[in-house]
């Protein structure tokens, strides 16, 4: 039986809880305090390196000085002898939970638990930020779920607030990168809160903002590629929404704080409805009584508890779509009565190129890439049933759900180089997404060229 090692006469190390491509995690006892605790060493080439076992020193000390009930505590820092090689080691508090990367595996998150653990997570960045530290690796698997609550953990990457050196690293996950840290900008909390924005919109909607094949592809569309917006959907306040849709700005200065998106998602964008009407009232201030008559229409709707949200398409491109107006499509199915009729005036509105169609077991929409049929499951997380492309385009993705959001895309079979739904071979539209919601417990199609 192979011996336990023990780091420092102290931590006896006792079982893997993860690895990546900087360290180790351990289970490890401490053995002066009889406690367990989680033990990261430095590994692979960066164990030998002593800028790195500087960095990590620094980052514990900076880390180790974060009081926060969302941030997993630093107890201790060492160097010691592993494998003949001098190895530094960070001494944490062991999270009893899962990883949110696991929680999300084992079952769909209802909004209001998003708005709660985004929360948690932004209140955790907050505290960080106001000490002047950036955590730099903020995604699904450095935050742990438990039944306190969140808490983000391994703050391995953090660095102070300031510039980069001119030889540092790109260190962190390519999903998850703010624009300014792809192309060696100063270290600043704002990278922070785009990762954020990343996760949450990535939990909300089943996909990223961005449809790419690779991690090249990933990077630039972080720098140079707008993100596919967030959609309004079903339990989500627009005040969440639109937060989300701030915090993937590319312009970190256009970005909200920490605890600004701590404050809107703990609240479920309550606070932020009195903000958003008077701002609405602003713009249509042109003339005094037709400002009236229109808020208080908006305020009428606000007031209305079951009113489905309008679902808009965005503008097409002109050399893809010809320029029409938007038609509203009757959400009854034929041989409706008078009354479900006068209630169709709840109706959802969609492009012509993509118009719904009553089906046996859901609603179908048709696009040039193809067609898909979706139905409600529980009368808010939508469902694909079947989907079908149209040649010469084929199925590239697919999240079928059931999800707040079900997704399929289309890719032109010839589409060669894409960027994002560009074409760059003289094809008007290489990709095309679909984004089926339910709105009052019927399908409704978001449809946006991805």
């Amino acid at each position: 039986m192979e011996a336990q090692r023990v780091l420092g006469g102290r931590y006896t190390l006792l079982d893997v809880l993860g690895t990546g491509g900087m360290a180790v995690v351990w289970r490890a006892r401490d053995e002066v305090l009889g406690r367990q605790v989680a033990v990261k060493l430095l590994a692979g080439r960066y164990a030998g390196d002593a800028q790195s076992r500087a960095r990590i020193r620094d980052e514990a000390r900076a880390a180790a000085t974060l009081s926060h009930p969302n941030v997993a505590q630093i107890y201790d820092y060492g160097e010691a002898l592993d494998g003949g090689r001098l190895t530094p080691y960070v001494v944490m508090e062991l999270v009893h939970g899962i990883t949110l990367q696991q929680r999300v595996r084992n079952g769909l998150l209802e909004p209001h638990e998003i708005f709660r653990i985004g929360a948690q997570v932004a209140a955790a960045l907050a505290a960080a930020h106001a000490d002047g530290l950036v955590h730099r690796d903020v995604k699904p698997g450095n935050v742990m779920v438990t039944p306190a609550g969140a808490k983000v953990v391994d703050f391995g990457l953090a660095a102070t607030v300031g510039p980069v050196e001119p030889d540092d690293e790109l260190l962190g996950t390519p999903a998850y990168l703010a624009p300014e840290r792809v192309v060696g900008g100063a270290v600043e909390p704002a990278s922070d809160v785009y990762a954020l924005g990343v996760l949450l919109y990535r939990l909300l909607a089943g996909e990223s903002p961005w449809t790419v094949d690779s991690t090249t592809q990933m990077l630039t569309a972080h720098v140079s590629v707008e993100p596919v917006p967030l959609p309004q959907l079903p339990g989500v306040p627009w005040a969440v929404t639109d937060l989300i849709n701030r915090c993937l700005r590319k312009d970190p200065a256009e970005r909200p704080s920490a605890a600004e998106a701590a404050e809107v998602l703990a609240t479920g964008g309550e606070r932020a409805k009195p903000r958003a009407i008077r701002y609405r009232t602003l713009l249509l201030a042109g003339g005094v009584a037709a400002a009236v008559a229109i808020v208080g229409h908006v305020w009428m709707v606000l007031r209305t508890p079951h009113a489905p949200a309008a679902v808009m398409p965005p503008a097409a491109p002109a050399q893809s779509r010809p320029a029409v107006a938007p038609v509203e499509v009757d959400p009854g199915s034929p041989g409706s009565t008078p009354a479900t009729r006068a209630s169709a005036r709840k109706r959802t509105t969609v492009h012509p190129e993509f118009s719904p169609e009553p089906a046996p077991q859901g609603r179908t929409f048709t696009s040039a890439g193809g067609s898909v049929t979706a139905r409600c499951v529980e009368g808010r997380r939508a469902q694909l049933v079947s989907w079908e492309p149209a040649s010469p385009y084929e199925v590239q993705r697919v999240n079928a759900g059931p999800a707040l959001a079900a997704i399929v895309v289309f890719e032109h079979a010839k589409s060669g180089n894409v960027t994002n739904g560009h074409a760059t071979n003289g094809h008007a539209t290489n990709r095309i997404r679909l984004t089926v919601t339910c709105v009052s417990g019927t399908p409704a199609l978001v449809n946006r060229p991805a």
